[in-house]
Parts: C-alpha cells; sequence; structure tokens
C-alpha cells in the first residue's frame, strides 16, 4: 500500500473504507441469531466490574460505557498475542497500534486521546491484575503486561478522572487471573526470528485460597533493521480469607535486557524499504535495557454494614535508554496507598482517599555510540507526590432507573532538583466529577448516559523536556483537561443451549483544552500547550457466544469505532483549526473470533483503519489498510489429564504494507513506524488438569 505525502481530499480513500467499515458492522448485526430473544425470567449472569474502577460496580447498573470481554481457552491457548492489539481486538473504542518496537510500546488510545504520546501510554490507566501500572505523573509503561497470558480485558470508555485521577481519558484493566488447569505451558516460533515460551501454574488450594503464578520468555530478530528484543516477564497473585478478611497479593516483574529502537521514517524511506532504519539510529546503538517490577497488597474486611478495602502498592523502574541525541539513565521508585469505604442499602455510596509518591532519579548525557557520555545534559532528582479523596452515591429514582453521582479532588505537586541550579515546585489542583442515569427496561438490557471530566497532567518527561535546555521543569506548560458525556446501551441477546450475543452501542462527544502537543528538535521530542480539540464518534461492539452456524460454533468480538477527533481552535501562529487530530483514524474495526467444528478451531483476527495524518498541520496521511491474520489449532487433543493444542497462525496473511503507526509530529517528517509483514509462527499449548 502507497502511502499520501501531502493532504488529501477528504473524499477517497477514507470514505471508501468508512462505508466498507460501516457495511460490516451493519451486517454483523444482522447476523444477530434468529431464535435470539431477552426473555423476562433470563438468568444470564450478571457481569461484575472487579478492576476497572475501585469502587464495586455491575456491567447492569453502571451508567457509562465500558466494555468486558473474557477470551475463550482456545483463543489464548493459539493467539500468538505478541503485542497487546491481539488482546484488545474486538473491544470498542480502544485502540492498540502496534509499533513493531518493544523499546517504544505500543500507543493505546481510548477514543482518540492520549495521541501525544512518543512513547508509553498518557491518557488512559491502565491496570494488570488490579495493580495500576499508570503512575502518580499520569505516565505508563507496558513492560510488565504479556499479553498472550491476557485472560480478561475490562474498558472504561470515557473521562474516568473521578475514579482514578489524573491520566484516566479512559481505563483498560487486564487480568491474567482466573479458573483452569492446574499447569498451562505454551512454546512458539516462527518468522521474523520470534521464539517464545510461558508457563502458569494455579494450584489446587483449599477453600477461600488462591494462587496463579506465570513466566514468560520472549525474543526476536524482528521485521525491521535494529529491532532485536529480549524479553523476560513473571507475575504472582493470590488470595486468601483469613478471620480478619480477605487478604491478597500481586507481584509483578519485567527484565528487558535488549529492546532496539529502529525510530521512524519518512513516507519516502516506507516506499523504498519499510524494513530500513537511519544510520545515526544504528550508529548511536538506540533502544532501551529495563528492569521494571510491581508489588500490591490489599484487605478486604466487612465492617459492620460496609466493606473496608484497603490497598499499598510499591514500585520501582531501572532504565537505561539511549536515544539519538542523548542516553538516558533513570531510577525510579514509586509507593502508593488506597483506601475505600463502600455502604449498600437504599442509597449505594462509597467514600475514598489515595496518596501517592514518584521519585525519579534523572541523568541525561551526550550519547556517544550507544554508551553514555562526559557531557551531561540532565541531573536532577524528579519527585511528584499526589493526594486524592474521591466519593460515589448511587441511588434509585423510580424501578430500573438509577442515578449516581461520583466526583474526586486530586493535588499533585511536582519538585525538580537539579544538581546544578534551584529548585523548582509546580502545583497542580483539580475537581473531576461525574453525573450518571441508568434504565433497565428489561433484565438484560441496560440504557444509560453521563457526563464526567478528566484531568491530564504533563508528566515529568514531558516537565522536564525544556527547549531552552535549561534545567528543572517548563513553566509554560500546563494540563489537559477533558469534558465528556455520552449515552448508549448495552443488550445481550439470549438464545437456546447457552447461546448468547452481546451488543454494546455508545455515541459520545469529548472536549479537551490546553492540549499537550508533541513536537520534535533534532530527535527529541518537546511539548506544549495548543489549542483545543473535540472527539465525538460512535462505538459498536459485538460478541457472539457459542453461537451455532450449521455444524460450526462461533465466538468472539467485533468492534468498530468512528472517531471525528479535530482540532477546534489554533494556537499562536500555528494555524491547525479544522485540521483531524494527528494519529487517530476515523474509521477502526477490530475483530477477533473462533469457529469451532469438529476437532478443528478456526481463529481470524485483525484490524481495518482508515488513513490518517501524523502531524498537526495535515501535511501527510497514512494510507487505508486492512490487516487479516488466520490460525488453526486442534484444542482436543487428549491423553488422561493432559490436554495439547497443536496451533499454527498465519500474520498478515496478504502482506498488507502499511504504518503500524506513526511518529505524531515527528522532526524531518519521519513519522512512519512500518507494520511487520507476513510471517508464519506455530507452536504447541500444553495444559495439566
Amino acid at each position: 500500500m502507497r502511502m499520501q505525502r501531502k493532504k488529501p481530499s477528504p473524499s477517497g480513500s477514507i470514505r471508501s473504507t468508512g462505508l466498507a467499515v460501516m457495511v460490516a458492522a451493519i451486517l454483523g448485526t444482522c447476523a444477530l441469531p434468529a431464535n435470539a430473544q431477552t426473555p423476562p425470567d433470563s438468568t444470564l449472569p450478571v457481569i461484575e466490574i472487579t478492576e476497572a474502577a475501585p469502587y464495586q460496580l455491575s456491567e447492569r447498573t453502571a451508567p457509562f460505557a465500558l466494555a468486558v470481554r473474557v477470551r475463550p481457552a482456545v483463543e489464548i491457548a493459539a493467539e500468538p498475542a505478541l503485542t497487546l492489539d491481539g488482546a484488545l481486538a474486538g473491544v470498542p473504542g480502544v485502540w492498540a497500534s502496534n509499533r513493531e518496537s518493544y523499546a517504544q510500546g505500543e500507543r493505546l488510545l481510548v477514543r482518540g486521546l492520549g495521541w501525544r504520546a512518543a512513547f508509553g501510554v498518557r491518557g488512559t490507566h491502565v491496570l494488570l491484575d488490579g495493580v495500576p501500572l499508570t503512575l502518580a505523573d499520569g505516565q505508563t509503561q507496558l513492560n510488565v503486561i504479556d499479553p498472550a497470558l491476557v485472560r480478561r480485558v475490562e474498558v472504561l470508555r470515557g473521562p474516568a478522572s473521578t475514579f482514578w485521577g489524573s491520566g484516566a481519558g479512559g481505563v483498560v484493566a487486564l487480568s491474567t487471573r482466573g479458573e483452569g488447569a492446574v499447569v498451562e505451558a505454551r512454546a512458539m516460533g516462527g518468522g521474523y526470528g520470534v521464539a517464545s515460551a510461558n508457563l502458569v501454574v494455579r494450584p489446587r488450594l483449599p477453600d477461600g485460597q488462591r494462587l496463579t503464578a506465570w513466566a514468560s520468555g520472549f525474543q526476536q530478530r524482528g521485521y525491521r533493521d535494529h529491532s532485536e528484543t529480549e524479553l523476560i516477564r513473571a507475575g504472582v497473585s493470590g488470595e486468601r480469607q483469613t478471620s480478619f478478611g480477605r487478604l491478597s497479593a500481586v507481584g509483578l516483574l519485567a527484565h528487558m535486557p535488549q529492546a532496539e529502537s529502529p525510530g521512524g521514517i519518512s513516507f519516502e524511506a516506507f516506499e523504498e524499504d519499510p524494513q530500513q532504519t537511519r544510520p545515526i539510529v544504528l550508529d548511536r546503538q538506540a533502544g532501551k535495557q529495563v528492569t521494571q517490577g510491581h508489588l500490591s497488597v490489599s484487605l478486604r474486611r466487612p465492617v459492620g454494614t460496609t466493606l473496608l478495602d484497603a490497598t499499598l502498592t510499591g514500585g520501582w523502574r531501572d532504565l537505561d535508554n539511549p536515544i539519538v541525541p542523548r542516553y538516558i539513565q533513570l531510577d525510579r521508585r514509586t509507593l502508593g496507598t488506597r483506601l475505600t469505604l463502600e455502604g449498600a442499602g437504599a442509597v449505594r455510596w462509597a467514600i475514598g482517599g489515595e496518596a501517592e509518591l514518584q521519585r525519579d532519579d534523572r541523568l541525561e548525557t551526550a550519547n556517544e555510540g550507544g554508551q553514555p557520555g562526559a557531557d551531561v545534559q540532565t541531573d536532577q532528582l524528579e519527585t511528584v507526590t499526589s493526594a486524592a479523596l474521591f466519593g460515589r452515591v448511587a441511588f434509585d429514582l423510580a424501578p430500573n432507573l438509577t442515578a449516581t453521582l461520583a466526583g474526586r479532588a486530586d493535588a499533585l505537586r511536582y519538585e525538580a532538583d537539579p544538581a546544578a541550579g534551584p529548585s523548582d515546585e509546580r502545583l497542580v489542583r483539580a475537581l473531576s466529577p461525574s453525573v450518571g442515569v441508568s434504565y433497565r427496561p428489561a433484565p438484560n438490557v441496560t440504557l444509560y448516559t453521563n457526563v464526567a471530566g478528566a484531568l491530564d497532567a504533563p508528566t515529568t518527561t514531558e516537565l522536564g523536556n525544556r527547549p531552552d535546555g535549561a534545567p528543572g521543569f517548563d513553566p509554560t506548560l500546563e494540563p489537559e483537561r477533558t469534558w465528556g458525556g455520552e449515552a448508549g446501551m448495552r443488550v445481550q441477546f439470549a438464545g437456546p443451549s447457552g447461546q448468547a450475543v452481546d451488543l454494546d452501542v455508545s455515541v459520545y462527544v469529548a472536549r479537551v483544552s490546553d492540549l499537550l502537543v508533541p513536537f520534535e528538535q533534532d530527535d527529541i521530542t518537546f511539548f506544549r500547550n495548543e489549542g483545543r480539540t473535540r472527539h465525538a464518534g460512535v462505538e459498536i461492539g459485538i460478541a457472539p457466544v457459542n453461537v451455532q452456524l450449521g455444524p460450526a460454533s462461533l465466538n468472539g468480538a467485533v468492534a468498530y469505532a468512528w472517531t471525528h477527533a479535530r482540532f477546534t481552535e489554533s494556537a499562536g501562529t500555528l494555524v491547525i483549526e479544522g485540521n483531524q487530530v494527528p494519529g487517530v483514524p476515523e474509521h477502526l474495526l477490530t475483530w477477533s473470533v473462533n469457529f469451532r467444528t469438529g476437532p478443528v478451531v478456526l481463529g481470524l483476527s485483525g484490524e481495518a483503519a482508515s488513513g490518517y495524518p501524523p502531524d498537526s498541520r495535515n501535511t501527510a496521511e497514512t494510507e487505508a489498510y486492512a490487516v487479516v491474520n488466520l490460525r488453526v489449532s486442534a484444542p482436543d487433543l487428549s491423553a488422561g489429564q493432559t490436554r495439547l493444542t497443536p496451533f499454527v497462525s498465519l500474520r498478515n496473511a496478504f502482506d498488507a504494507r502499511y504504518a503500524g503507526s506513526v511518529v505524531v509530529n515527528a522532526f524531518g517528517g519521519r513519522f512512519v513506524e512500518p507494520a511487520a509483514g507476513r510471517a508464519v509462527l506455530g507452536g504447541i499449548a500444553v495444559a495439566f488438569n
């Protein structure tokens, strides 16, 4: 596929792709089983929201857009899921665009928010097994997540600062926990030098106790030049019911001794050879070495008619990060605590408090051939402390009609203590309210609407990267603020023999002011506040469960999102009003479905997206694309208590040539991060009961 290097006409690929995606979404809706129904006496299970919010919530009464997906065992066994797009396919409103670089990580967007991220994640709060990976300053690193082991996904779309504070334009909560065999193992290898293995152990314990431990190893040569990676991850989670309450603990660890970073290239270079990397990137050995860990301990205890939940978290991240102009060394330590108290009755209520500490010891020197040089550019201790009070009440206005009010007050204090120069302080305060109403006209139908606000304060990296090169924090950067409203419905159509189809539809609008917009100078990303945007859209999710199609059964998820994100105000001399927000496709379709017939399971996953600009000026546009992944597995091979699942996966089956991601507002027009071509992966999963 070719790429445009000039501002395109609004007709052409965007319209044709949008029409095709719309047709696919409509056909998917029409494909609901003809005998689907929602009987008044339905006993379909109520899905509880366990990790995406600090309170106990039910999908049936929650007055906001959310999606819950439990990945089927056949998918977990046979889907490579090397990056998060493999685990999030089919979940509406969220997009993980694959940079093909473990050093940079995926771009994770909810409703197009967080598009500014030059690396890691911004604007979305991420949790793994209940442990917040988003820090006090709002930045998130995903290294500890092994997408292949994710069993359950909870996504809360829309502003969520009433739950999690800064950096919560949406929430993505992932879990490796769940029922399964006592031991599960998988080994896989194939194209571009990929080799991976993982192991999950769930010992059988007495009632009231649970333990899950996992470990995985991964390495690749990579599709592009200079993209070799080695990565080891591990985790353990357990809980025990005691006379004092339910005690649980989670530990997460990632060690990445090598992750080369090929960086972005220009459209011209992409056309010439998408696998190439700039010579200076090779000369400076751009990449990352990191060790990261998290620990969380929590206690849930009934106190009279209320429920007390107390959590203590801690973490560290040791980083060596040579980029083209600099060599960055970072020693990070974090500590946090959260306390909530919930009460039930005619009025369901919750109150809580949270405090976090983030301490970054940062040293940046010149990069001399991939080694730290003698020229010190930044040497400072950066500290972020945050404190918050939050609360929520829900009450019935009428039978099956529930109103919810929530709010949170945040205070963040930034302090920079440079080795040379005076210390620098910043203080950010914000109130984030939300109001919502849900109505249940039938047991398996929920209609809802809400309005909410979100805070997205600058991260220490964004504050510390000053264009003038001075120590301390950039005094000109201010937080982003988002205000949004939405309405939608969740419906579960129940059929015979356990068949069901879940339908999730939402419409929304969000306005963002004081944008934190990235720009590059000499391969260094800086930020400035620049104008306003409006995001409006429609999201549709369809999830069939055991739907019979002749001799085959269908399970999976399909999601379509129309995101109309535009600048509504220019900033200074940069005239961008009316331009499309960069890095956000207007039309996006993702899917992951499994067809089972006899002893064979055929899986299809992938995504299709319209073209989108990589820069605020809209001087270029990527080409629309569709990428399809196929997998075939045989999950019924067994011998005694052992179950074998051999599988083969064909990635990018039609060898589409496209940008897997972009570097927004990249210097020198080096926007494109090419996606990998066709590759075959194969392996075997083993389960011992």
